[in-house]
């Protein structure tokens, strides 16, 4: 929480693995907060151990949702986040796997938004969604 304040709570959100965590929906452990934040703030250094990312996917008021009193990206752009980012397949398998056990997910909606991502993200998502 801390980070997140420091790099402005009003236009940082937490993603990637930082938010896998937070959601419990993989056994990953970042070593750094992963924080979106908008380009303009892409030298961000608050003084914590961060890891920030600009995006040309911009984050969405349906893409984020409080937990815990800190704005994350939504399990859905998590994953693809994470996906998209390098995050180990069997990390972003399981939590797909986890996320739709949980009813945060609907295959036709994280199938669509993975092709905006590329075929690497599509192909992943599809492996998860047909069983791994």
């Amino acid at each position: 929480m801390a980070a997140w304040l420091a790099a402005g709570r009003d236009s940082a959100v937490v993603s990637h693995e930082s938010a896998l965590d937070l959601f419990d929906l993989s056994d990953v452990v970042p070593d750094h907060v992963h924080l979106t934040v908008p380009r303009a703030r892409r030298g961000l250094h608050p003084g914590w151990p961060i890891s920030p990312h600009t995006t040309v996917h911009p984050v969405r008021p349906e893409d984020t949702v409080i937990r815990e009193g800190i704005r994350l990206t939504a399990p859905l752009r998590t994953i693809l986040d994470a996906a998209e980012m390098g995050t180990g397949p069997e990390q972003v398998v399981m939590a797909i796997e986890q996320a739709g056990r949980c009813g945060w997910l609907v295959g036709s909606n994280l199938r669509a938004r993975a092709e905006e991502r590329g075929t690497r993200v599509a192909e992943l998502v599809e492996v998860a969604l047909n069983g791994g």
